[in-house]
C-alpha cells in the first residue's frame, strides 16, 4: 500500500535559514554580541542590497513557529489545525469499542447489493489501529483501516487508503453531538457502482476535500499507472492556508531583514475582498474553473476546490458554480456572506473572527469569534431600535434570530431574519429551519401560529396572550357576574 507522505518541515528550509538561530525573532527581542555580528556581516554582504528569491515553497507551521510563537500556541487547539488528523486516541471521535454498530436497510434499486436488506457495518480497534468493515466496491464485506480523521468538530468522518494511493471517506460518520454513527455514501443510500457509493473513483478524496483539509498539498496523479503519489506539508489548515507559502519569508527574516511583509501574505493587509476570498477557498460551495487533467473515466470532471489558487488572488478566477449545488460539506458561509448586507458594507470574516487569537488566557470557542455571541454583534449595533419583534426580544438571541442554523448544524451567514413562513413553503421545519422554530419556546409551535404571531408583533397594540405561546385562550367576562 502507498504511503500518503507529509514532507519534512524542517530539511525543507535546510541551506536557507542558516542564520535564523543566530539572528532571528528570540522570544524577548534582545540582541546579543553574536546578533549585531551576524547582522554586521549580512549588511556587508552585496546581496543584501539585491536579494534573490526563489518561487515560494512550504515550509509547514513549525517553522512559523519559530517567530510567531504566541500566534502558533493560539492557533494550535483551533479546528483549523485539527481539519485533518493521524488516528489515535486522541484525535478519534467515534466510539470503536462499545457503540460500534451501524445497522442499515439498503435502498438502492440498482448496482451491486439488493434493496431491502439488512447490513451492520462495525468499527473495531486492533492493535492500536482503528478499523472499518464494511461494503467494498465487489459488493463484499472487508476490513478498512483508517488512515486520517476528517474533522472534528460536529461530524467526524474517517479516511482509508486504497493500494494505488487513492483515498476516499469510509462509509460511517460519526456525530458529535448525538454521539450516534450515521451513514455517508454508504449501502443504506448507494450502492457499488452507481457514482455516488464510498468507494467509487467519483468520490476519491484527493479531487472532492484534499485541499481544504491540508496545507502544502500535491496530489501527483499518474494516469498510466493509475496510481497517486500524494504529498502534503501537513495535515490540517496551516499558517500557509492562509498566508502563503512562506520559505521566502523564512529566507528574508533570518538573511534580507527589510523584506520579510513583501515576502508574506498577510489578509488584514488585501483589500477587503481579496481578504474575505482567502476564507471564501474553502468555506465556499462550487467547482474548480480548472479541470481535472489527467483525467480517467469514472473520475469527477473538476475539483471539488479552488485548485491552483494563490492566497491573495481574486477567488472567482479559480471556482466556478456547481450546478448541483449538493453543499455536503456545508462549508457555504462565503457564498451565503455575499448575499449579506455585511458584504456590500464591506465587513469581512476577520473583523467578526480571529483564527489564532494572541491572547492564550482566553479559552477558544470553536467559532473563533473575537467577543462571545451578542456582545460581538452589539459592538458594532449599538442602536437597534426596541421595534417589532425587536421589542419582545430583548431577553433573546441577536444570534439566534439573525443566524439560523438552516442545516441544523452551523449558523447562517446571511444574517437574514427567516420568516416561518418560508419553512411553510419549503414542506416544514425539518426541510428548512427558521428563526423562530430554533428558539426551545417556539420548537413545538405551528407554523401558521408563528406566522400569525409575527404580522401581529408588527403591530403597537399586539394582543396578548397569543397561540404562538401555546397558552389557553383568556375566556370572555362572564355578563352574568357584570
Amino acid at each position: 500500500m502507498k504511503a500518503i507522505l507529509i514532507r519534512n518541515s524542517i530539511s525543507a528550509a535546510t541551506g536557507v535559514f542558516l542564520l535564523l538561530s543566530i539572528t532571528g525573532c528570540s522570544h524577548e527581542g534582545e540582541k546579543g554580541p553574536e546578533t549585531e555580528a551576524a547582522a554586521a556581516t549580512a549588511f556587508d554582504n552585496p546581496e543584501f542590497n539585491n536579494p534573490k528569491f526563489d518561487k515560494p515553497e512550504y515550509v509547514g507551521s513549525l517553522a512559523c513557529k519559530n517567530c510567531h510563537w504566541r500566534e502558533y500556541d493560539a492557533w494550535k487547539p483551533t479546528l483549523h489545525s485539527k481539519a485533518m488528523q493521524l488516528p489515535d486516541q486522541l484525535t478519534v471521535m467515534g466510539d470503536f469499542e462499545t457503540n460500534n454498530r451501524l445497522t442499515v436497510t439498503t435502498s438502492a434499486e440498482t448496482g451491486k447489493i439488493p434493496p431491502g436488506e439488512e447490513l451492520t457495518n462495525t468499527m473495531l480497534k486492533k492493535g492500536g489501529k482503528y478499523i472499518v468493515n464494511t461494503i467494498g466496491p465487489d459488493g463484499e464485506f472487508h476490513n478498512y483501516e483508517v488512515s486520517h480523521t476528517f474533522g472534528i468538530n460536529s461530524k467526524q468522518s474517517y479516511l482509508t487508503q486504497f493500494p494505488n494511493g487513492a483515498l476516499y471517506v469510509l462509509p460511517v460518520q460519526w456525530n458529535v453531538e448525538k454521539q450516534q454513527w450515521s451513514d455517508f455514501h454508504g449501502p443504506a443510500s448507494h450502492s457499488p457502482g452507481d457514482g455516488e457509493y464510498w468507494s467509487d473513483e467519483g468520490r476519491i478524496w484527493q479531487f472532492n476535500c484534499a485541499a481544504c483539509h491540508t496545507t502544502g498539498l500535491n496530489i501527483n496523479y499518474e494516469l498510466t499507472t493509475d496510481s497517486f503519489e500524494t504529498d502534503m506539508i501537513e495535515t490540517g489548515v496551516g499558517c500557509e492556508a492562509c498566508h502563503g507559502p512562506g520559505s521566502n519569508h523564512l529566507k528574508a527574516a533570518s538573511f534580507y531583514f527589510d523584506h520579510e511583509t513583501e515576502t508574506i501574505i498577510n489578509p488584514k493587509k488585501l483589500s477587503w475582498r481579496l481578504s474575505a476570498m482567502v476564507c471564501g477557498q474553502c468555506h465556499k460551495s462550487g467547482l474548480s474553473a480548472k479541470e481535472i487533467m489527467p483525467h480517467k473515466e469514472g473520475f469527477p470532471e473538476r475539483y471539488a476546490f479552488p485548485y491552483g489558487y494563490d492566497v491573495g488572488k481574486p477567488l472567482y478566477n479559480y471556482y466556478v458554480k456547481d450546478p448541483e449545488n449538493k453543499g455536503e460539506g456545508g462549508n457555504v458561509q462565503y457564498n451565503e456572506w455575499q448575499q449579506s448586507q455585511h458584504a456590500r458594507a464591506g465587513i469581512i470574516c476577520i473583523d467578526c473572527h480571529s483564527v489564532h487569537e494572541k491572547d492564550t488566557t482566553k479559552p477558544v470557542n470553536k467559532s473563533l469569534t473575537r467577543l462571545a455571541a451578542d456582545k460581538l454583534c452589539k459592538s458594532c449595533h449599538t442602536s437597534v431600535e426596541k421595534r417589532a419583534a425587536h421589542r419582545i426580544h430583548t431577553y433573546g438571541s441577536c444570534i439566534a434570530c439573525h443566524m439560523p442554523k438552516l442545516d441544523g448544524y452551523l449558523p447562517s451567514h446571511t444574517f437574514q431574519f427567516v420568516s416561518p413562513e418560508e419553512s411553510l413553503k419549503a414542506g416544514g421545519v425539518d426541510k428548512l429551519m427558521n428563526s423562530c422554530s430554533g428558539c426551545h419556546h417556539h420548537k413545538d409551535s405551528p407554523l401558521d401560529g408563528l406566522i400569525e404571531f409575527m404580522e401581529a408583533a408588527k403591530k403597537h397594540d399586539m394582543p396578548k396572550p397569543f397561540s404562538a405561546h401555546i397558552r389557553p385562550p383568556v375566556p370572555e367576562p362572564d355578563e352574568t357576574l357584570k
